[in-house]
């Protein structure tokens, strides 16, 4: 799945453990952590090609997920804080929407031998193209800006006078619409295992039933915003 999607869903898991904790900065921490294997493996793939090509190896581990997630539980101990699960889960989900377990000598690694490695010609290039040929990134993209811009208004010493309730509200619903109809077209690609989705044509099936799934729950949580989470 592509950076945005995984943005996107690290704000929804943000959003969840915000509203558990009280605490706004599980946003931030949960949209890192759904991004963070990414930036980790990909700058790996460019340094070191021969070995670590393929971009999902060490943070794309399940024994990665497993170390954070001893540190979490220390955190949680220790200082009485959720916010090192919160940056786990966001981990483990990039690896779910990834699709890791179609790898499984990269998501069980070192159980299964080396992780496996190719050659992308122009590996920045080739990603950076398809994130502006996908419909869906820039859809996720702007949902991702108004969850943020809604967590930014909820600080009482916001500084942004063009970002008001009125303006929220309206990109909310409207980026709602727009997830909303998203999510049904994805949903029925991916069911109905068809190539080539509108919105996503580079997805195969699977990706595309998780991405619609990502899109209706997001949809329905922009709705809902208004005690979703309680704001400060």
């Amino acid at each position: 799945m592509l950076i945005f999607a995984h943005v996107f869903c690290g704000a929804l898991i943000g959003l969840a453990f915000w509203h558990l904790t009280n605490d706004r900065r599980a946003l931030p921490i949960c949209i890192l952590g759904a991004i963070l294997p990414d930036l980790l493996d990909k700058s790996l793939a460019l340094l070191f090609l021969g070995i670590l090509g393929s971009g999902r190896t060490i943070c794309h581990s399940l024994i990665f997920v497993a170390i954070l997630f001893v540190a979490g539980i220390l955190l949680w101990h220790y200082r009485h804080t959720l916010l090192g699960i919160a940056f786990v889960c966001a981990i483990f989900t990039h690896q779910i929407l990834d699709a890791m377990w179609t790898v499984p000598s990269t998501w069980f690694y070192p159980l299964l031998g080396p992780f496996p490695t190719y050659m992308i010609p122009d590996y920045i290039g080739h990603y950076f193209w398809l994130e502006l040929s996908t419909l869906s990134e820039w859809v996720f993209a702007g949902a991702s800006l108004v969850i943020l811009g809604a967590w930014y208004l909820s600080m009482p010493e916001h500084r942004v006078p063009f970002l008001n309730t009125r303006r929220e509200t309206y990109a909310r619903f409207s980026a709602a619409i727009l997830l909303g109809v998203m999510g049904m077209y994805l949903l029925f690609f991916g069911l109905a295992n068809l190539p080539d989705a509108f919105f996503a044509p580079t997805y195969n099936p699977i990706t595309d039933t998780m991405a619609g799934i990502i899109a209706l729950c997001g949809a329905i949580v922009l709705v809902r915003w208004q005690n979703f989470p309680a704001r400060a």
